[in-house]
């Protein structure tokens, strides 16, 4: 028997959802490119996929097959469509889209009176909520640390929590998490707190030479002229839209 010619694994590779709100392909396009031109350097040939949980009820409305040529021609690679009911995916399939399963929902509703030993929600007492309070803040301040070097070419994916790095990361690598991330070392290469949304993330490092820094969707390329932190300690955190770099002291 020869040997195998290939080898098929999983791995985490970060990928852009595209949330439709609309189907107006004109007004999606130009929302597209103004979003890509911010930093066209971490877009290009940056894999997309389309969500339309948000328009199933007019999808039809939507021009898919202009869609991906929309895409291409913006330089990003089209992955798949997801977030559509089970009688809309012949009609995605046929204008040219993989479809992709979404993620498990959760149940929205309730059990009934024989099924259920819990008290009900309405039922509970401040105390109550206040546990559940910490108990939330808890988890989300789980960290994962990683003590070795961050490669070119390697990433680090941390869904749940902060990336606490002993060491430096190198140019090429990528570092991703949904909450913080620190890096007690030379921070390079790119690296995207609050992945999920967290607007309270920050990127922490000892020696700021990143090729790019992103809290919750918000990116920024750092050339030379852009920060006069480069080589020191700084902290890096979110103002509204707009990303603000300081000292770390």
């Amino acid at each position: 028997m020869s040997d195998a010619v290939m080898e098929l694994k999983g791995e985490m590779s970060m990928l852009n959802v595209l949330h439709l709100q609309s189907t107006d392909l004109k007004e999606i396009s130009q929302q597209i490119e103004a979003k890509r031109d911010e930093v066209p350097a971490f877009f290009l040939n940056s894999p997309v996929v389309v969500d339309c949980s948000s328009i199933t009820d007019d999808l039809k409305k939507l021009d898919l097959k202009g869609l991906k040529a929309c895409l291409t021609d913006l330089m990003f690679v089209p992955v798949g469509v997801r977030g559509i009911e089970p009688e809309q995916q012949a009609m995605v399939t046929k204008s040219g889209w993989p479809v992709l399963r979404a993620g498990p929902k959760k149940s929205t509703s309730k059990p009934s009176g024989k099924e259920s030993s819990k008290p009900d929600e309405s039922a509970k007492t401040d105390g109550d909520s206040e546990i559940q309070a910490q108990v939330s803040e808890e988890k989300a301040t789980i960290s994962r640390i990683i003590e070795k070097p961050v490669r070119s070419g390697q990433q680090v994916f941390v869904d749940e929590g902060d990336a606490v790095l002993l060491t430096h990361t190198s140019a090429g690598s990528e570092v991703m998490a949904s909450g913080s991330v620190h890096v007690y070392g030379a921070l390079r290469g790119r690296v995207l707190a609050g992945v999920h949304g967290d607007t309270n993330a920050r990127i922490f490092c000892r020696s700021l030479d990143a090729e790019l820094i992103a809290i919750a969707g918000r990116y920024q390329l750092l050339d030379e002229g852009d920060t006069d932190l480069r080589g020191k300690p700084a902290v890096i955190r979110l103002d509204g839209e707009k990303l603000i770099i300081e000292a770390l002291e």
